[in-house]
């Protein structure tokens, strides 16, 4: 693929960094992805997956979805660290299902040693039964590696706040209506794949993260970003959750370029939101294709 020129994120919109609450479900949440980013450092890659990973959760692993805290404790140790950082967070109204996303990098287990890749991730985390807040889905995407970047936490207005009787709403439902609304999504691009039909399904503010780019919001950015996707691209869904409050959702799944053989060719997550008395528009979506 061709270099596009892009704007990084804090360049397409004025924004200042936030801090939330410190009562707040979103306070606990960053709190938890923070301490997720310090064992990675202390004690490794997969100890710290296999500890902030829920039973059941998802990882992509290059060519297949298999469940995170499983894979975790059966990977082999490396030579390498893993480090990241929250840089944007969203949570659903029933304040535990939320989202998070920032840069990550990996270099060696020496000091002073430039990066050997970089990236962003996108994590979908879940508050447990005993208040504890766990993985249950992680993919990321690498990005060019950034001189002296400044990066800076931020959420939307309110998300720190508690909400009041949020609805209650069967998971199973909203799994379907989120399964439909992608499927809707997809039959309707693969009869017609330009960026103003994408951009239908998309909210306001939308963020991409395409690998190969730094994330934006940009519209304009977001509509060359479509128009450079490979048409013949198979998108399959391979899963989606929500949460009881009917709000925040997610889907994701594989990528696959038909040739004499099928090949997977990278993974998506896309994070959808509803507000009362609308459909299901993607809020965020991380697409990691091979060039």
């Amino acid at each position: 693929m061709k270099s596009i020129l892009l704007f990084p994120l804090l360049l397409a919109t004025v924004v200042m960094a936030q801090e939330p609450d410190s009562s707040s479900a979103l306070f606990s949440m960053r709190e938890a992805e923070r301490n997720f980013a310090r064992l990675s450092v202390m004690i490794g890659r997969n100890a710290s997956f296999a500890e902030n990973f829920a039973d059941e959760s998802a990882i992509f692993t290059g060519r297949w979805i298999t469940n995170g805290k499983q894979y975790s404790k059966e990977g082999k140790s490396s030579p390498i660290v893993l480090k990241w950082e929250p840089e944007f967070m969203d949570m659903s109204a029933s304040r535990d299902f939320g989202i998070s996303t920032g840069p990550w990098e990996v270099q060696e287990y020496r000091p002073n040693t430039h990066p050997l890749n970089t990236g962003y991730f996108l994590t979908v985390w879940k508050r447990q039964a005993d208040g504890v807040w766990k993985v249950i889905l992680d993919g990321g995407s690498t990005t060019p590696a950034q001189k002296n970047p400044q990066h800076i936490f931020i959420f939307p207005p309110g998300a720190d706040k508690v909400v009041i009787n949020p609805p209650v709403i069967n998971v199973e439902i909203l799994r379907k209506e989120l399964f439909e609304r992608e499927n809707q999504f997809l039959m309707e691009w693969g009869k017609n794949p330009t960026p103003s039909v994408y951009a239908s399904f998309l909210s306001s503010g939308e963020r991409m993260q395409l690998n190969g780019h730094l994330p934006t919001i940009n519209a304009d950015t977001i509509n060359v970003l479509i128009s450079s996707l490979n048409k013949s691209i198979i998108w399959k869904t391979e899963g989606s959750g929500a949460a009881t409050s009917g709000d925040m959702g997610f889907t994701y799944g594989l990528l696959e370029v038909p040739r004499n053989s099928v090949k997977v060719s990278g993974h998506y997550v896309r994070i959808w939101k509803k507000e009362a008395g609308a459909n299901w528009k993607i809020a965020l979506e991380m697409l990691n294709i091979d060039k």
